[in-house]
């Protein structure tokens, strides 16, 4: 059993511990084993610095990207069994090279194949992109509209 418990432990722990070497306080997980039985965590500095990168990161971005309900500008859907698939990628290669900095997404649902672009956190934004785009494009206006994503990811 203990042959089992132990790197079970040391891999779960190794990932969190950080050691007083670096200022920083070791979680009261650690803490709490060290105290109550004959445990000792070691690690090296480095991983102790790597932990501390991470967490100045993760606390200067924590505002991050919004992840939630938004939209999106589908510009193609269709049915045609014979054509639909190739008329997808087709207008999902355009427009990956027209907007190099919008997410463009190629979806089938049963039956249809969709192709959708942009990331928009509000319609607005996403009607002011459709209009930009339907100047680049024209011939696309006729199926060209906003829809509601239940996630999307805004940076």
């Amino acid at each position: 059993m203990k042959k089992i418990l132990f790197p079970i432990l040391f891999v779960i722990l190794g990932g969190f511990i950080v050691s007083a070497q670096t200022g920083t306080k070791r979680p009261a997980i650690v803490e709490s084993i060290e105290s109550t039985s004959n445990v000792v965590v070691k690690q090296a500095p480095e991983l102790d610095e790597l932990i501390d990168d991470y967490i100045k990161r993760k606390d200067s971005s924590s505002s991050g990207p919004y992840v939630g309900p938004g939209f999106r500008v589908q510009v193609f859907s269709s049915n045609a069994q014979r054509t639909a698939k190739d008329e997808s990628l087709s207008i999902e290669r355009r427009l990956r090279s027209a907007f190099p900095g919008y997410g463009v997404y190629r979806i089938y649902s049963s039956p249809f194949w969709k192709v959708r672009i942009g990331d928009f956190k509000t319609s607005a934004d996403a009607q002011s992109f459709r209009a930009e785009l339907i100047k680049a494009f024209p011939e696309l206006r006729k199926e060209t509209y906003t829809v509601r994503e239940s996630r999307v990811s805004v940076r």
